[in-house]
């Protein structure tokens, strides 16, 4: 059996939902577990409801529902499912509606951003479940929380992955059995006690890694709208080439330093697994695409021992030096320990026991954050950062790769740098207005002449 899941922009409106379904039909005899995103922008939306609900009126809310709702019916329509299907997904819309009315001029918690952000897949799914079923296909809609159990840190939770085969076999097993396909969620779960969790953006491809690995696939499929893993991002390069294959390593580095393609936890469980992953392209469903397994570095495209370069914007740079000499270890603790609390995500650090530098992706988490920072000593904050990597495996035996990558982008202040431990990537911060050009001539030093701003 095989894993297939379809971001959001592959699902996006009735004409991307109909190449789902021919994608899925095409692969009937490898008994498919389909997974889903929300319809591309649906998520968003929902969490704009949270600021009405602090704000709005109720007007403003049935409105802004029943635009949310309006994305379904008219895709529905359009796909000619039965008005049948649509009934769940209205009397959740009314329940929502009533959930909120009920706490206008309140800030909703986290488990209820949670609860509302859920709705997305909940929706798309039974969308793509009516879509595959009024193509002929036999489709099964299926709630994944009851498999997919986490803990209780909502808006980033993480799965608990005693019993998950069990629980996925029970459940997936024995609709693949019987010849059916099932069609569930990415990006959520719940806890023992039935409350509604999610895995934080993107989320939606660690539940298909999971559900892979519980499941015994033979691979698991990403189908998202470009048509894989790339030597750069080809908004800022186009002439940036598809990656025919990469390893796991690779593809977790490129993943944490911003290549939008791949959650960053998603080659964990297959790589511990050995199930490869292939990352393809609805729109092109032709194509090859990028396999990320356990692969030679030397194999192929060994032109360059660089595989990719990778570009992740939205970060601000943190500088807190400690105002006196603290005792061993004393200054870092601290630092890591607030860290934790804060769930402050952190890509870059470099530190000493007097001073350290860190990059934050989440403003919203900092900020919290800022008070216990500012009594560890002296604080700067430094937003529109960005950070580049330069990641290959070949980087752990080929000498002078970090000479040439500095001497490309010598016109560039780079402020911080790093060395990931798994030696296979170079990592510095740049300023934001800065660092599409530095991955251009990047580019050009390892891959080819490109045109540089």
């Amino acid at each position: 059996m095989i894993v297939m899941k379809f971001g959001g922009t592959s699902v996006g409106d009735a004409g991307a939902i109909s190449r789902v379904c021919e994608i899925v039909g095409g692969r009937r005899l490898l008994s498919p577990v389909v997974v889903v995103s929300a319809l591309a922008g649906v998520t968003d939306g929902l969490l704009r409801l949270e600021t009405i609900t602090q704000n709005g009126t109720r007007e403003d809310l049935r409105v802004a529902i029943e635009h949310l709702l309006n994305r379904h019916r008219s895709i529905a329509h359009a796909l000619d499912l039965p008005p049948a299907f649509l009934i769940s997904i209205e009397a959740d819309g009314t329940a929502l509606l009533r959930d909120l009315e009920s706490r206008l001029g309140t800030m909703l918690n986290e488990e209820a951003r949670d609860s509302l952000a859920s709705r997305g897949e909940l929706w798309s799914s039974r969308l793509v479940a009516a879509a595959l079923a009024r193509a002929g296909l036999p489709a099964d809609w299926v709630d994944v929380r009851p498999v997919l159990r986490t803990d209780e840190r909502f808006g980033r939770a993480t799965p608990d992955l005693v019993g998950l085969s069990d629980r996925g076999r029970l459940t997936f097993g024995r609709l693949l059995e019987a010849g059916r396909i099932p069609v569930t969620q990415g990006y959520i779960g719940s806890t023992v006690n039935d409350r509604t969790t999610t895995l934080g953006r993107g989320g939606s491809d660690f539940t298909a890694a999971l559900l892979g690995t519980a499941l015994d696939a033979q691979r698991v499929e990403i189908w998202t709208d470009v048509d894989g893993i790339m030597t750069a991002d080809p908004r800022i390069v186009p002439e940036a080439r598809t990656l025919a294959a990469v390893s796991y390593e690779e593809a977790g580095e490129l993943a944490t330093f911003g290549a939008k393609v791949l959650h960053p936890a998603t080659q964990l469980p297959l790589a511990q697994a050995g199930i490869p992953i292939q990352i393809l392209n609805s729109f092109a469903p032709d194509r090859n695409g990028t396999t990320i397994a356990d692969i030679d570095p030397t194999s192929e495209e060994a032109d360059t021992p660089i595989r990719s370069i990778s570009l992740k914007k939205g970060i601000t740079l943190v500088t807190v030096r400690a105002v006196r000499r603290p005792g061993p270890n004393t200054f870092l603790h601290a630092l890591f320990e607030t860290c934790e609390r804060h769930e402050l995500g952190l890509d870059v650090l470099t530190c000493s026991e007097a001073g350290a530098s860190l990059t934050v992706d989440d403003p919203a988490r900092l900020e919290k954050a800022l008070p216990e920072l500012r009594r560890l000593g002296e604080l700067r904050v430094e937003p529109g950062r960005a950070i580049i990597a330069v990641v290959g495996t070949g980087l752990r035996d080929t000498p002078g790769i970090a000479g040439r990558t500095f001497a490309a982008i010598a016109d560039t202040n780079v402020e911080v740098i790093s060395q990931g431990a798994s030696a296979i990537n170079v990592t510095f911060v740049v300023r934001e207005e800065y660092a599409s050009n530095a991955v251009r001539r990047l580019h050009d030093e390892f891959f080819g002449t490109v045109v540089c701003a």
